[in-house]
Order: C-alpha cells, then sequence, then structure tokens
C-alpha cells in the first residue's frame, strides 16, 4: 500500500514529466528541468532527484534521449543533440554533464558542431562532476571516476578516471 505521501509525489512527477513519455513509478524530487523538442523517454522506477542542484534533461529538435529503467540520477546535465541512450540500474551522480554534441562550431561559433550518439550501458556509476563527450560507449558495469572527462569507449566492468578518462583497473 502507498503512503499519502508517495501518492501525491507520484502526482506531482507526472505533471513535472508531461512532455515526456515516462514509465510506471518514475519519481521526481523537486523540479527537474525538461526541455523535449525531440523524444524523450524514462524507464519505470527510476528516480529523478534535484536535492543537490536541478537535473536537467534536454532532447534537442529531432533528438532523442533514452533513459532505461531503475535508474537514479541526482542533479546531472543530460543533453542530446543526436541520441543519447542510458542502460538500466544506472547511477548519475550531482555535477555530472553528458552531452552527445560540441553545440558550436571551433572554426565558427556561429555553425553548430558535430554530435555522435553516446551509449551507457547497464550497471555504470558516474560519479560526481565526470563529463562524458560526444561518440562515447561505456560498457555494463563501469565506473566513471569523480572529474572524469569521458572522450573515448569505456570496457566492460572497468574504472576509468582523470582528464581525459583512462583505465585504473577492472573490476572483479
Amino acid at each position: 500500500m502507498f503512503a499519502f505521501g508517495q501518492i501525491i509525489r507520484l502526482a506531482v512527477s507526472r505533471f513535472y514529466l508531461r512532455n515526456v513519455n515516462a514509465g510506471k513509478m518514475v519519481m521526481c524530487r523537486q523540479k527537474p528541468s525538461i526541455m523535449n523538442e525531440g523524444s524523450m523517454s524514462i524507464g519505470a522506477n527510476t528516480r529523478i532527484w534535484s536535492t543537490i542542484q536541478r537535473t536537467r534533461l534536454a532532447a534537442f529538435r529531432n533528438a532523442t534521449l533514452t533513459i532505461g529503467e531503475n535508474n537514479y540520477i541526482n542533479g546531472a546535465r543530460i543533453a542530446a543533440k543526436s541520441n543519447i541512450t542510458i542502460g538500466s540500474h544506472c547511477h548519475i551522480a550531482p555535477d555530472v554533464v553528458i552531452m552527445d554534441s560540441d553545440f558550436h562550431d571551433t572554426a565558427s561559433h556561429d555553425s553548430e558542431g558535430a554530435s555522435a550518439p553516446i551509449v551507457i550501458g547497464d550497471k555504470v556509476w558516474i560519479a560526481t562532476r565526470a563529463i562524458i563527450l560526444k561518440g562515447v560507449t561505456i560498457g555494463e558495469g563501469a565506473v566513471i571516476a569523480a572529474g572524469a572527462v569521458v572522450t573515448k569507449d569505456v570496457a566492460p566492468y572497468t574504472v576509468v578516471g582523470g582528464v581525459p578518462a583512462k583505465f585504473i583497473s577492472n573490476i572483479q
């Protein structure tokens, strides 16, 4: 049986996510910032918290942002210009930035920059202030250390950290 507070939180969460294809039991704590000009879906039982800072999710025109089931996102900024896919059972900490585009060209700041899809596998943990850049695939069970800047693919069940992110160890 649900407590009255949970029912209220579910109703408020549905309101916050009214422009998103959200699964069952998706809950928000505090109001996230949502910009959906493309396609955005959030899987069942995902928690979107904004307790430390506001979570910001953006899918620009013709872009797709897909977040799997049973995820926990708190205070991250995720911006899809083409395609970002996040698996299930992932934990994304505050101040994490995930962007699949440069948003401007280096030669001309007036033109749009290149973009490439990001794929984050299941059971991935991304620690505080990590940055995931365009074209990266993060394998299942990987851990991204705090403050890492991920510019290349990450193998499954490995820990990476640093700027740019490098292999630290395997997860047994």
